[in-house]
């Protein structure tokens, strides 16, 4: 069983206001090449804008991004792991609630995002490993 910690290690954590605009916000999330940014005011998470947020919530309904805030159409509630939690028991929590996007908590301290493509890749290492470990195994 392997923790976040392993997966969290390099990630950057990129917020912004919840007074930001939604162009701000897709900008930021091009510059960074991510599909999510923590809304945070005063030290503390209050929401997360995703892409499907974008699409749903911006786009579908003729919103304007240069108007529009992310309090207006964040994800608000948002769900948090910590960072002392299993790989595998997040992949399931996200896996039921059909989540792609979670942030990493160290205590109340904010320290990423895990999305589910940090864990399928994750995985893939791990298949890799197992598979040259069995390679290795076999010829000896």
């Amino acid at each position: 069983m392997s923790h976040l910690k392993t997966l969290i290690k390099s990630v950057e954590v990129v917020t912004l206001p919840p007074s930001a605009t939604i162009l701000e916000a897709s900008k930021k999330m091009t510059e960074h090449l991510i599909g999510s940014i923590l809304v945070v005011e005063g030290g503390s998470l209050v929401g997360i804008f995703t892409e499907r947020d974008l699409l749903n919530r911006v786009v579908s309904p003729g919103l304007s991004p240069k108007d529009t805030l992310l309090s207006q159409v964040m994800s608000k509630n948002v769900r948090t792991v910590d960072l002392s939690e299993s790989v595998e028991a997040v992949f399931n929590r996200m896996e039921q609630t059909k989540c792609r996007h979670i942030p990493v908590v160290d205590g109340q301290k904010l320290v990423g995002v895990l999305t589910m493509r940090n864990i399928l890749e994750w995985l893939t290492d791990q298949i890799k490993e197992e598979n040259l470990f069995l390679k290795n195994y076999i010829q000896s």
